[in-house]
């Protein structure tokens, strides 16, 4: 702790250096013909080195636009407005204060004849690394939701059944509005909560790390987000709407959301109470348990999970939820910029589910055969979690920035399942066979803080930035399994019998602190040095506690299943990058790292023992982006990495939860090192709406954290001498080599002008190669997959909405080694929707599906069609109320059906579904808005378009 103290001393002892006063821009527009004055114009401030939105603010009553604290350096300056012409100029910000001459205007033209011309926005544009589309190319119905718009949009698809965004080929992991975020982390909430007609564009991008923010240089942990524009109208004003809703079989949805808006002041409500499985943002998971909760037990497959797992959309079963929160960002006299937001959400999830697994065997087994296992298993889950997320950046002068980023997460999750499992080699044997409940208790809480202080020198591109990042983490969980285990012989006749009632205590905590200073340096004109160095340490303590029965409590500790262990890992790394940015469209970059890691391993009972390993790594990084033509460019990068193992998987307890698949963890693992390797080619014509986005990612790793698997002919004892019975298995995790991922997706855009509907062709490939050891022999596993569809997305107007929608999944996976396995997998899904609407508020629904399955285990290929409707009538004044009769699953054939490949076994799975029910729900939608351009400073802090620093390169 003296340590973080002193670092806290030396980030505000540095503030002091600041120095000089406020920068900024003003500035007037006016017509060009009659000097009247524009109010109302998007005037925006660009990076010149690649276009990139630094700052957006829009004109007052008197046509005068204000922009506060821009660091000195080039820029573009743009003014667009609906009836005038576009203006570019260059900007050069060296003074305090600069003054611009009065803009003038030319108004768009007009014929003899009085026929408009409309200038209208490209429905695409590539601007630097950004890809921006404008909303009001693409017509949807006028309540759809920003989902229901980036739909259509080419490069973006949303997954009907999770709700997971993707756009250019990957995951998107970040929204915002104007640049300021939005319940935090969660991508859906934006998307699923705000209307689409508040919408003036939408930008694609890749955002920077918060540290690499700080410079500019990437740090390779950039992400993909989407960043939403409003309309000016409707940053003052009111608007949001109220639902509810009741059905068939007692079911029921409520909820809705409001956002009050004015200038920079933001304030948004949501709710969501119903049991149809229904989720307009995500479901965080710091106790990583939504793996165990989706498929029965889990099967004991070792501790619990690390970091943030996201899940958008409604997990496998029937949830019903109850969630609230509250979102808010405000301005405080131009210097200090706040949001924050909170929420809050229980579900309660029940599910049957089935569970077919085929483990593969190796040449060298006893009996060379793959084992196979069929699971049935009811639960039940309560999961309840507390979100609360900041980000306050105080603008300390022109110079100095100081910001502060905590999260908070609370959740709490009760399980409990009835399973019977059994496992064989054919159909006519038994090894084994389970029967038995498992209920288990956990609570755990996520603390982060993020402080970050930047310093900008006199000397244009000179500056210095530290970041301190600490976390605190707590799990603590509690279980009993009691079931009755059935083990035979090899005969498959005679059989023992044995029972298991333990309760186990499992508590787990950690703290890390991580400290990066970076310093910039100018080379030549357009050049730049980065130095970066970046000390942490990271310490995790697991303590697992078992108890056996003794007829009336849990009261005898089983020191062979008790584990005391702690981790500490301290690191210390150094690097220097390098980055030429010829103009916009041309730049470069290449930098190395060094890295020291010290890994200890403590084990505190029931012996005590340690390991202690150093790892030492240079750690290469690279990139190009090339403008290759008008509407086409073309970026390459490269990163080294490493990873260090979790406490969970070194932690040498041995996990019996289910004896017949028994985990443990392993002391002597090793760091893991690993490359990325990515392309990414956009072309976007902004004269005929063309566009192709291609994206090929390959990641390799060496000593990667796999897992090895031993399946026992023979009751035979391990560690701490528990016996392993007679064709049950153990996995331990291991470090081997050959761990390969190779991702590409193609999506090609055009629209057909004549029925004024758009096209979309995706294809992709994938392949991921697992390497294992089962039965202490490598083995690979590669798993294929080719994908391709195609989207006619309709144009047409705001009344008449239609989609036609076909995918293919082909998934080949082969194991070769000591293992030899292949199978093959397909799934197809065509679907269909109509919506249409007339001007007196009379509207119709349709969304026909049908998948398919073929490849699957026995049982499991299935075709079905899910078909949703509706009809109602909207009413009142502004058609604000609406009231809908809709039917789920007309045809009653719904199902979940999923397929997991690892590096030693393939899993197949079904989960109960909703099925068919009918529901009246009625709407209220409320529109409020105010009079546009009423006061100056309308700035939208970091962008009413991208956030500043996402993806400079």
């Amino acid at each position: 702790m003296k340590q973080v103290s002193f670092l806290l001393v030396l980030i505000l002892l540095t503030s002091q250096f600041a120095f000089a006063q406020n920068t900024g821009v003003v500035g007037s527009v006016a017509d060009g013909s009659d000097n009247s004055r524009v109010a109302g114009a998007t005037v925006q401030i660009l990076l010149a080195a690649d276009s990139s939105i630094v700052k957006t603010t829009v004109t007052n009553e008197k046509g005068v636009f204000l922009f506060s604290y821009i660091p000195a350096g080039d820029y573009i300056l743009t003014i667009n407005t609906t009836d005038y012409d576009q203006r570019v100029r260059p900007l050069e910000i060296k003074e305090a204060l600069v003054r611009i001459d009065e803009i003038k205007l030319t108004r768009k033209s007009k014929d003899l004849s009085e026929v408009v011309i409309v200038a209208r926005a490209p429905a695409a544009s590539q601007k630097g690394d950004t890809t921006q589309f404008s909303a009001s190319a693409f017509k949807v119905n006028p309540d759809a939701t920003i989902e229901d718009l980036i739909k259509k949009m080419p490069g973006i698809i949303v997954d009907k059944q999770t709700g997971k965004v993707t756009a250019q080929g990957e995951e998107v992991k970040k929204v915002t509005i104007d640049g300021k975020d939005f319940f935090g982390e969660d991508a859906s909430a934006a998307l699923r909560n705000l209307p689409s007609d508040a919408v003036d564009k939408i930008q694609v991008y890749d955002r920077l790390s918060d540290k690499a923010q700080l410079t500019g240089f990437d740090d390779g942990n950039s992400v993909k987000a989407i960043n939403v524009v409003t309309k000016v109208a409707y940053r003052t004003g009111q608007f949001g709407r109220v639902f509810a809703g009741y059905g068939t079989d007692d079911r029921y949805s409520a909820g809705g959301n409001a956002s009050f808006f004015k200038d920079s002041r933001r304030l948004s409500f949501v709710g969501n109470f119903n049991n149809i499985n229904q989720q307009n943002f995500g479901a965080q998971d710091l106790l990583g348990v939504s793996s165990q909760n989706s498929s029965g037990r889990g099967r004991g497959r070792g501790g619990y999970g690390q970091g943030d797992n996201f899940s958008i959309g409604a997990t496998n079963g029937i949830t019903r939820t109850n969630a609230i929160g509250v979102n808010f960002s405000n301005v405080y006299d131009k210097k200090l910029t706040v949001t924050g937001s909170y929420l809050f959400n229980d579900g309660v999830t029940t599910n049957d589910n089935i569970t077919n697994t085929q483990t593969f065997a190796n040449a060298n087994s006893r009996v060379n055969k793959n084992q196979f296992s069929d699971q049935t298993s009811n639960s039940g889950t309560d999961n309840s979690n507390h979100r609360i997320n900041l980000r306050a950046e105080y603008k300390i002068d022109k110079k100095n920035t100081l910001t502060f980023i905590p999260s908070l997460n609370f959740q709490k999750n009760n399980y409990v399942s009835a399973t019977d499992l059994k496992t064989y080699y054919a159909a006519n044997d038994s090894l084994n066979t389970y029967n038995g409940i498992y209920n288990s208790d956990r609570n755990g809480y996520n603390l982060r803080n993020n402080l970050q202080f930047s310093h900008a020198f006199d000397k244009k591109g000179r500056s210095i930035s530290f970041d301190l990042q600490t976390t605190f983490d707590k799990n603590d969980g509690e279980s009993i399994t009691n079931g009755t285990y059935r083990f035979f012989d090899s005969t498959g006749i005679n059989f023992t019998d044995s029972t298991q009632n333990q309760f186990a205590d499992n508590t787990s905590n950690g703290r890390e602190y991580e400290l990066d200073i970076n310093y910039t340096e100018p080379l030549g004109k357009k050049g730049q040095l980065e130095f970066k160095y970046s000390p942490s340490i990271a310490k995790s303590e697991a303590n697992q506690q078992v108890s056996d029965f003794d007829g009336i409590k849990y009261s005898n500790l089983n020191t062979q299943l008790s584990n005391k262990f702690e981790n500490t890992t301290t690191k210390q790394g150094g690097e220097v990058s390098y980055r030429f940015v010829q103009n916009k469209d041309k730049s470069f970059g290449f930098g190395a790292k060094y890295e020291n890691t010290l890994l200890e391993s403590d084990r505190v009972f029931p012996t005590a023992t340690n390991v202690s390993q150093r790892f030492n790594n240079i750690l290469p990084n690279a990139f190009v982006r090339y403008k290759l033509g008008k509407y086409d460019n073309l970026r390459v990068f490269y990163r080294a990495f490493t990873r260090t193992p979790t406490v969970t998987q070194l932690q040498d307890v041995v996990n019996v939860s289910n004896p017949l698949r028994v985990s443990a963890g392993n002391p002597q693992l090793q760091q893991s090192t690993g490359t990325y390797l990515g392309s990414r080619y956009t072309y976007t014509n902004t004269k005929n709406n063309n566009s192709f986005y291609g994206f090929v990612f390959l990641q390799l790793s060496d000593n990667y954290v796999s897992n090895a698997i031993y399946t026992v002919r023979a009751d035979s004892v391990i560690q701490q001498g528990i016996v392993l019975k007679s064709g049950s298995q153990l996995t331990k995790p291991v470090n081997l080599d050959g761990y390969r991922n190779f991702r590409s997706s193609f999506t090609y855009s055009m629209p057909i002008k004549a029925i004024k509907t758009n096209v979309n062709l995706t294809a992709g490939y994938t392949q991921a190669a697992f390497p294992g050891l089962i039965n202490n022999v490598a083995t690979k596993t590669k798993n294929d997959t080719y994908s391709g569809g195609a989207v006619l997305a309709s144009n047409i107007s705001q009344y008449i909405d239609f989609n036609i929608n076909y995918n293919l999944d082909y998934n080949e996976a082969n194991t070769t080694g000591g293992a030899e396995n292949s199978t093959k997998y397909t799934s197809q899904r065509v679907g269909a929707s109509l919506n249409l609407l007339n001007k007196k508020g009379w509207f119709i629904q349709n969304d026909v599906s049908n998948q398919s399955y073929t490849g699957l285990s026995e049982g499991l290929n299935q075709s079905y069609t899910l078909w949703n409707a509706a009809i109602g009538k909207k009413f009142l004044k502004n058609q604000a109320g609406e009231l809908k009769l809709s039917v789920f699953d007309m045809l009653n054939q719904n199902q979940s059906i999923n397929r997991s490949v690892s590096e030693f076994e393939i899993t197949d799975t079904r989960n109960t579904v909703l099925q068919q029910y009918f529901m009246l729900t009625f709407t209220y939608s409320l529109k409020s808005f105010g009079k546009i351009g009423q006061s100056v400073g309308g700035e939208q802090g970091q962008g009413g378009g991208r956030p500043g620093g996402g993806g400079r390169h």
